[in-house]
C-alpha cells in the first residue's frame, strides 16, 4: 500500500472517532532524517543471504538469541516455543532442553567457566500464561538444569527523568531484601542482558513499563507510541542490590558493556530500537552521567548487540525503516488511529539485515539488507569462530542460520 493511500485511510478513521483502545502512551513528535551516508557507503551491493546462507539443525524453531560453548560442543538458543534449546554440534541436532516459566529472550553465560546460563524471560505476544509464571531474570545450572529466579520484581520509582544516565556514585540503589508488595512492581519485560567481567554485575534492559507488556506482537504498540519509558537496571549479585542505570529512553533493547582497561565498566552501549538509534552511556570517568548518540536515523530497527574477537560490534536490523514510520512519528496525532487497527493490516516491511561497527562504536564497517525470502526478522548477529549466526525472531522459522564471515565485505 502506497504511503499516501495509507495516510488517507488513517485520516478517515481518525475523523470517525477511532482511538487508542489499550491506552498506549504516546510520545512527542520525532523527526527521522536520512540514513547516515557512512552506513550507505559500506552497504553490500549483493545480498549474501541469497547464495551463502547455511541452514542446519532444522528442528530449531524461531529464536531470539544464541550462545556457544565450543569446547563442550554445545550451543543454546532462546526459542519462541518457550524452551531454551540445546544445539549439539557433535551430532548436528537441536533439542528442547529447559523451559523457563515464560518465554526466554536474551541469554548469556553467567560465569567464566560456563557452568550457568542467565536468561531474560518474558511473555510473548499472542500467548497465554498462568499468573504464577513470572517475568524476570533467571539462572539455569547447566549440569542439573535447575532454574532459579534472580529478580522478578523491581522498585517503584518516585520520579522518572527523561534520558537520564546515572553514574555509579548516583544510581538509585535498592536492597533486594527490602523489596515488598508496597514498594515494588512486577518486572514488565526482561529483554536482554550483559554481564561484567567478574560476573558480579548484570545489566538488564526493560524496553517499556506496562502491566500487559509482551515481546513480539505485544511490543508493536510501543514501537508505534514511541513513549520514553525504557530503563536499564543493574543487579549486583555481590551486594544483593538492584540499581537504576538509566531511564527515560525509548525501547531500551540490546546491551553491550564497553571494553575498558578497568575492572568496572566505564560505559554501556545500547540500542534505542524504535527510535532508530545506538547510544553510549557513561557510568564513570570524565563523562559520567552523560551519553552520546553513536548512530541515529538507522536504516531499520537495531535489536541485539554482540562483539567479536576483534572488538567489532554486530547488530541485527530486525525490520527495515519505512516511509510510513517516518511520517507517523512526525505526526503523533495519527498514532491513536493506528493503535486501534489490527496489526495484520499494518504495512510492515519484510526486509531484515545486519550492521557491523568498529570497536569504537562510531564507524560502520558493513551493512546488508535482505528481502526476507531466505530468513526473516534477524534479532541479532552472533559472530562465533569463522561464522556469524542469525537468530530469527519469527515463529515460522526453522533451523540455525549462518554465513561465513569471510563472505561479508567488511571494511577494515
Amino acid at each position: 500500500m502506497k504511503l499516501h493511500h495509507t495516510i488517507i485511510i488513517l485520516t478517515i478513521l481518525f475523523s470517525l472517532g477511532k482511538c487508542n483502545p489499550s491506552g498506549i502512551k504516546i510520545g512527542a513528535p520525532y523527526k527521522l532524517g536520512e540514513i547516515p551516508p557512512s552506513i550507505l557507503e559500506v552497504q553490500d551491493k549483493e545480498d549474501p543471504f541469497l547464495s551463502g546462507l547455511k541452514v542446519e539443525m532444522e528442528d530449531l524453531p524461531g529464536h531470539d538469541d544464541l550462545i556457544f560453548d565450543r569446547p563442550k560442543g554445545f550451543g543454546y538458543a532462546s526459542g519462541m516455543d518457550g524452551w531454551i534449546w540445546r544445539l549439539n554440534f557433535k551430532t548436528g541436532k537441536a533439542e528442547q532442553w529447559v523451559k523457563p516459566p515464560v518465554n526466554p529472550a536474551g541469554i548469556q553465560f553467567g560465569d567464566r567457566n560456563k557452568e550457568k546460563i542467565l536468561v531474560c524471560a518474558s511473555r510473548l505476544g499472542g500467548e497465554t500464561y498462568e499468573e504464577k509464571n513470572r517475568v524476570g531474570l533467571y539462572e539455569v545450572d547447566i549440569e542439573s538444569k535447575k532454574i532459579d529466579p534472580l529478580i522478578l520484581d523491581l522498585p517503584k520509582l518516585e520520579k522518572e527523568e527523561l534520558e537520564r544516565v546515572y553514574p555509579f556514585s548516583e544510581m538509585p540503589t535498592f536492597s533486594l531484601r527490602d523489596l515488598n508488595s508496597s514498594n515494588s512492581r512486577p518486572f514488565s519485560l526482561c529483554n536482554d542482558l550483559a554481564v561484567s567481567e567478574d560476573g558480579n554485575r548484570i545489566y538488564i534492559t526493560e524496553p517499556f513499563e506496562r502491566s500487559d507488556a509482551a515481546m513480539g506482537s505485544g511490543a508493536v504498540p510501543e514501537a508505534i507510541g514511541l513513549y520514553p519509558h525504557g530503563k536499564l537496571w543493574m543487579l549486583d549479585r555481590k551486594k544483593n542490590t538492584i540499581s537504576l542505570t538509566l531511564s527515560g529512553f525509548t525501547f531500551v533493547d540490546g546491551i553491550l558493556l564497553d571494553i575498558s582497561p578497568n575492572e568496572k565498566e566505564q560505559s554501556v552501549i545500547f540500542t534505542e530500537t524504535t527510535k532508530f538509534r545506538i547510544i553510549r552511556a557513561f557510568l564513570s570517568g570524565n563523562k559520567q552521567g552523560s551519553f552520546e548518540i553513536l548512530f541515529e536515523n538507522l536504516p531499520g530497527l537495531a535489536d541485539g548487540l554482540e562483539r567479536d574477537e576483534k572488538g567489532r560490534i554486530w547488530t541485527g536490523i530486525i525490520k527495515k525503516r519505512s516511509g510510513l514510520i517516518n511520517f507517523v512519528h512526525n505526526n503523533p496525532w495519527l498514532k491513536s488511529v493506528i493503535l486501534s487497527l489490527p496489526q495484520k493490516i499494518l504495512p510492515i516491511s519484510h526486509n531484515t539485515g545486519i550492521l557491523v561497527i568498529d570497536q569504537s562504536g562510531k564507524r560502520p564497517l558493513y551493512y546488508s539488507m535482505h528481502d526476507g525470502s531466505k530468513i526473516k526478522d534477524i534479532s541479532v548477529s552472533v559472530p562465533f569462530e569463522d561464522r556469524v549466526y542469525f537468530p530469527s525472531f519469527d515463529k515460522t522459522s526453522k533451523g540455525l542460520y549462518s554465513l561465513p564471515i569471510s563472505s561479508l565485505k567488511i571494511k577494515e
